[in-house]
């Protein structure tokens, strides 16, 4: 069961989690006061960029003319130049997923997909008063008689260790909701596009993701929602030095100087 203080501040997300456990001020900006960001960084110009284009190519558009249009959205010739190395990737997992047709009967495809449940985890329209979490899943494929594969993109450096993250199972537990009745298994993958590799976690039936994934989310969520209980304080931490608000956070300036944490390249 969800909490009221996480009732309170639905619907939420995976980034909306991830911003309240880094830093309370950061979530106070963004989804309380919903102040426009002061400054975008580089890098999320770049990753929006990449995810642009991507999408365009998946629905049809030809490689070239969707890098050209990503890159109108660059602010100079620096992040141009980062983001078409980026997406010299792109071709290689457009025949990845051409691959993947050829050896599976793909019955649907899903390009940047809207999924909400409510509070009682059933299905709910993204933007429905109702919805508890929410999420857009970047790539998904319903296949072979109730599978799904559920791909979310990354453009920062590969971490060929890592666990598959919370967004994807929190994407797993949107998917179960909204197909309960065809899915009966479900992959989850990362695509790093600098590297074109595909990164895939052991398939999980309905069932596991009912029992461990989905009370998982829900403790995130609890989690996040006490983190930003006492109010708005700044967590200073690497991220400031990225962060879109820095430039009015009255943490920003010593965060500059006096890192406390290494920086996760591959969230980017």
């Amino acid at each position: 069961m969800a909490t009221r203080r996480a009732l309170a501040l639905a619907p939420w997300s995976a980034s909306k989690i991830q911003t309240a456990l880094r830093c309370p001020k950061l979530f106070h900006y963004r989804y309380v006061e919903k102040l426009k960001e002061p400054e975008i960084m580089p890098e999320t110009r770049i990753g929006k960029a990449v995810h642009a284009s991507l999408e365009q190519v998946l629905k049809g558009m030809m490689v070239p003319r969707a890098v050209d249009l990503g890159a109108r959205s660059l602010a100079n010739r620096d992040e141009e130049d980062r983001f078409r190395r980026i997406s010299q990737n792109i071709p290689a997992f457009v025949q990845r997923i051409r691959r993947f047709r050829e050896l599976h009967r793909v019955e649907r495809d899903f390009v940047e997909y809207r999924l909400a449940m409510d509070v009682d985890g059933q299905s709910t329209a993204f933007n429905a008063a109702s919805a508890f979490y929410r999420g857009i899943i970047d790539l998904a494929y319903a296949y072979n008689e109730g599978s799904l594969a559920l791909v979310d993109h990354k453009s920062g450096l590969r971490q060929p260790n890592s666990r598959i993250g919370e967004q994807l199972d929190g994407y797993a537990v949107l998917a179960t909701s909204s197909f309960r009745r065809t899915a009966r298994r479900v992959m989850l993958g990362v695509h790093w596009i600098s590297s074109a590799e595909v990164d895939w976690s052991p398939a999980l039936s309905t069932a596991e993701i009912d029992q461990t994934l989905r009370p998982t989310l829900l403790a995130s969520i609890d989690a996040a929602a006490l983190a930003v209980a006492d109010g708005p304080r700044p967590q200073e931490s690497t991220w400031c030095l990225r962060c879109s608000y820095r430039s009015i956070c009255p943490q920003a300036e010593t965060a500059r100087f006096e890192p406390i944490e290494v920086p996760d390249p591959g969230l980017v």
